[in-house]
């Protein structure tokens, strides 16, 4: 049994948040944390509640956790050098705009690690983001209509955990429990309460994904692009965070997300499968359910137990689903990619079709159609029609059979309104004309068997920032890790 025990769960020491990283420099948790006995004692009533799973459970054959040893990694450019891998210790980098962390051991132990090591920036957003202020303002509505208790009933048992961890860590400055489950189970609560009588309507993401692999790419790999679309959501801006998360449990993955994300809307794992969620409109009410699982939840399982598309769909179809939504997977080693089409009552899964895969926010299955919204929004069906005009080889302005990052980071900056032709101005946030302008607070690119991702955020428009590269084998010191190459796409 490989069990980790870390000093953040020690119950002596000082504030390691005292100290606030600047550029480049490295936060750890060490001796020196929280001397306040109540959070103390709390924390170690926690871990000693904890209930561990069988640690090899959901891992593949190749990564054996107990003797921590890595036979092989994800792609065959990533030669994977037998020998011992430990963890990374948790600790705070900041690489420009992007804040790095990285977490270990069990939920809880994550939790409180987080909630240390990002302790400033949540007390600053509970303080001062709009974004957390409605938040806060819809778990009261959910109180008054006697909903707010469906995000723990039907969460994971290690998201309850992971929020326990960061309440214990971090509730000195509001950071609840009812505040860290809503917003790990947004994509439910969304439509929960845009279902009440006196809908209690709350803004959510857009999104547009593309993956291409094979004859479509310009070297034959697999990569994976993805513009996560919201609205100008100050926090989210204000801390662009990569959490890199080595689970006592699973595999070793990575969330791009924000301080508090512990059920992620993109990530990637050391198996070489990226993903990343979007939103859909349910068609009617029939659709949703107040028992079952979170969407987002469910990819944060993926990501920690899945090795292959294959797996992610048995995982899928295993689960009891709540809501709308649709979650796009790319599979470097098989060099597959798959688009779920889920609502509470049906799911179905588009494939590649000559090596590519796109997704807006509306449903194309032949089996889903008829259970979203119809007719699907302007926005989601301009962007679906101008990927069918860049990415397949029949389109009238394609780029298959060139798609490499820098490629791809093009196609998510594309600002053409494909029925008109017309390309909105240079600076434009979010007009719902094009793949570029609608509303992005995300933007980036996965290259999942080399376990390199490209991301943009901060500023907006977000698409026309420059992409910051890191290798999740390098940040992991994983066998055979190669470093990101562009370490930029300007």
């Amino acid at each position: 049994m490989f069990v980790l025990f870390f000093v953040a769960c020690s119950p002596t020491g000082a504030d390691p948040v005292d100290e606030i990283a600047v550029a480049d420099d490295v936060v750890t948790v060490d001796e020196e944390i929280k001397d306040e006995k109540d959070i103390n004692d709390q924390k170690d009533e926690l871990f000693e509640d904890e209930i561990a799973p069988d640690d090899d459970q959901f891992l593949p054959d190749e990564v054996i956790i107990d003797d921590i040893l890595v036979d092989e990694t994800p792609d065959e450019d990533v030669d994977a050098d037998a020998g011992p891998w430990m963890p990374v210790l948790p600790k705070r980098e900041q690489h420009g705009i992007w804040t790095v962390v990285w977490l270990s051991g069990t939920p809880c132990e994550m939790g409180f690690q987080q909630g240390q090591l990002l302790h400033d920036q949540i007390e600053n957003g509970i303080k001062n983001s709009q974004y957390v202020k409605d938040i806060n303002g819809q778990i009261q509505i959910a109180t008054l209509a006697q909903v707010d208790k469906f995000a723990e009933l039907n969460s994971y048992p290690d998201i309850v955990q992971e929020c326990e961890g960061m309440v214990a860590a971090a509730g000195d400055v509001g950071w609840s429990m009812e505040l860290c489950l809503f917003i790990n189970f947004g994509d439910v609560m969304v439509e929960i309460l845009d279902s009440l009588p006196f809908a209690a309507r709350m803004s959510r993401p857009g999104c547009s994904q593309m993956m291409v692999t094979g004859d479509a790419t310009a070297d034959g790999r697999t990569y994976h692009g993805r513009i996560l679309d919201w609205a100008e959501i100050d926090y989210l801006l204000w801390y662009p965070t990569i959490l890199v998360r080595q689970p006592h449990d699973g595999l070793p993955h990575v969330f791009i997300g924000f301080p508090g994300n512990l059920s992620p809307y993109s990530g990637m794992n050391v198996a070489g499968l990226s993903m990343a969620s979007n939103e859909a409109d349910p068609f009617d009410g029939d659709q949703n359910d107040y028992s079952g699982r979170s969407h987002v939840q469910m990819m944060g399982q993926m990501l920690k137990k899945s090795a292959s598309l294959d797996e992610a769909i048995a995982f899928m179809q295993g689960e009891n689903h709540m809501s709308v939504e649709q979650i796009g997977i790319a599979d470097a080693g098989s060099g597959r990619a798959g688009v779920f089409e889920m609502t509470a009552k049906k799911t179905a899964v588009r494939e590649m079709e000559a090596g590519v895969l796109w997704m807006t926010n509306h449903f194309v299955h032949p089996d889903m159609e008829a259970l979203d919204l119809d007719p699907a929004g302007e926005s989601t069906r301009r962007r679906f029609m101008r990927f069918s005009e860049l990415v397949p080889q029949e389109g009238n302005e394609s780029r298959y059979g060139t798609f490499e990052p820098a490629e791809i980071v093009k196609v998510l900056r594309d600002r053409v309104n494909p029925e008109t032709g017309l390309e909105s101005p240079v600076g434009t946030f979010d007009n719902d004309s094009s793949l570029a302008t609608n509303g992005a607070i995300y933007a980036m690119v996965f290259d999942p068997g080399n376990l390199h991702f490209w991301v943009a955020a901060g500023a907006t428009p977000v698409p026309e920032q420059e992409f910051t590269g890191f290798s999740l084998g390098t940040l992991l010191n994983w066998p055979g890790a190669t470093p990101v190459d562009p370490a930029v796409l300007p």
